[in-house]
């Protein structure tokens, strides 16, 4: 019986492939979710500002005192303002949170994160209703860069990269 020659490359003749490098609309994408974590942190600041000032106070008493409650206490007001004042500050600080992991794994070209980013820069567009000013300035200025961000990562270099990232993650499994 006669030996087929079999094709049986050696270990080291196998190069893997290399790594896509992120081009550098990445890194601007970076940056712009960090000013708008930034803008975020702003919006949260003069948001606060506003909650503790005593226009808010007022219109607070107003509102209670619509609502056919039997009697608003200076004790209810206070409740509601602190409630109103912790859960600004949670959503800011949750929200700088968000945008700082988001723009990290979307540098590193992880496809989830743009697309997680995506929902969230469109779920954005909600905080522009019942906006105060001076801080709705920076809401809107935050809301247009994390779009902005968003739809530079479905366009041009960095949908390239998001695809290269994907094809080379597939090719380097391990059957």
């Amino acid at each position: 019986m006669s030996e087929m020659p079999r094709y049986n490359p050696a270990p080291e003749a196998f190069v893997p492939a290399q790594a896509p490098t992120a081009p550098p609309i990445m890194n601007t994408i970076f940056f712009m979710l960090l000013g708008a974590a930034v803008l975020h942190i702003v919006a949260t600041i003069l948001g606060i500002m506003n909650v503790t000032s005593d226009s808010f106070r007022n219109q607070v008493e107003q509102q209670l005192s619509g609502q056919n409650m039997p009697e608003t206490t200076p004790e209810i007001v206070d409740a509601t303002i602190m409630f109103t004042l912790v859960t600004s500050l949670a959503i800011g600080v949750v929200g700088v949170i968000v945008y700082v992991v988001i723009g990290l794994f979307i540098k590193k070209g992880m496809g989830w994160a743009r697309i997680v980013g995506l929902v969230l820069a469109a779920l954005s567009l909600g905080q522009l209703v019942g906006m105060t000013m001076p801080g709705g300035i920076a809401v809107i200025l935050q809301v247009l860069l994390g779009i902005a961000a968003m739809v530079l990562c479905f366009t041009g270099p960095a949908a390239a990269f998001f695809t290269a990232k994907k094809n080379f993650k597939l090719a380097s499994k391990t059957p």
